[in-house]
């Protein structure tokens, strides 16, 4: 069985990882500063000059809902993977292997909490930060869902080592499809609860500058959470 409080706990600390609230406060930032607002001058007027909030709803409704669909895919895809790798007689191994890459993702994360200069992160590469800031320029829905499918893929260095160690779990739990599948959708609710909060403070009437100055100051505690849970995860891969 699974423990659902850790479970729990668990994608609320892969939630809070830097890279997908970062990208969540920027995407909402072109929203409010670059969007499509052109043609909605009467909505304008009726909300005192404001953006239209039905489009950041919508737009910031879609995003999360492509990243929460992304990160399903990418789950399952590595469940199957990690349910007939741990069933070859290479299994003890695969299992040591597995827990020890994730300790040292954890303690590449810890590390950046005091040495933030220093070489090896685990981070959006920078790359796929200027692709997806492009993006941010253009409109329309098929836009914003491919900034989402993006922003997972892309922010998998820092979002992945965590779910990959809680789906080797679920794969050696031995419960059925229906219950695996569940799992992890109870799982990804969990993990996009930080942006779906995101958003309803921005649309709140938070501004992006202080959003941005919320994320900078945090960023050092969201680091040492989500390297924390990253070391445990790998600890019990290992010895249980």
């Amino acid at each position: 069985m699974i423990n659902l409080p850790i479970l729990t706990v668990t994608a609320l600390a892969n939630g809070i990882n830097p890279c997908g609230i970062g990208m969540m406060i920027t995407f909402l930032g072109y929203l409010l500063v670059f969007g499509n607002m052109g043609g909605e001058k009467t909505k304008r007027a009726a909300t005192g000059g404001r953006p239209y909030m039905g489009k950041l709803y919508w737009d910031g409704g879609l995003y999360i809902l492509s990243v929460f669909v992304t990160y399903l895919v990418l789950g399952l895809m590595f469940y199957q993977a990690a349910f007939y790798m741990q069933r070859w007689w290479l299994a003890g191994v695969f299992k040591q292997i597995l827990g020890g890459l994730i300790v040292i993702a954890g303690l590449i994360q810890l590390k950046d909490v005091f040495w933030q200069d220093s070489p090896f992160h685990l981070r959006m590469p920078k790359m796929g930060f200027e692709k997806i800031s492009k993006l941010m320029a253009k409109t329309g829905a098929g836009v914003t869902v491919l900034i989402g499918v993006l922003t997972t893929i892309f922010a998998t260095p820092c979002m992945l080592p965590l779910y990959v160690g809680t789906t080797a779990v679920i794969a050696r739990s031995g419960l059925s499809m229906t219950a695996v599948l569940g799992y992890f959708l109870y799982y990804n609710l969990i993990f996009v609860m930080p942006l779906i909060v995101i958003l309803m403070v921005m649309i709140g009437g938070k501004r992006v500058v202080e959003m941005k100055e919320w994320e900078h100051k945090n960023t050092v505690w969201m680091r040492f959470v989500l390297g924390m849970a990253l070391v445990v995860m790998g600890i019990i891969i290992v010895f249980r």
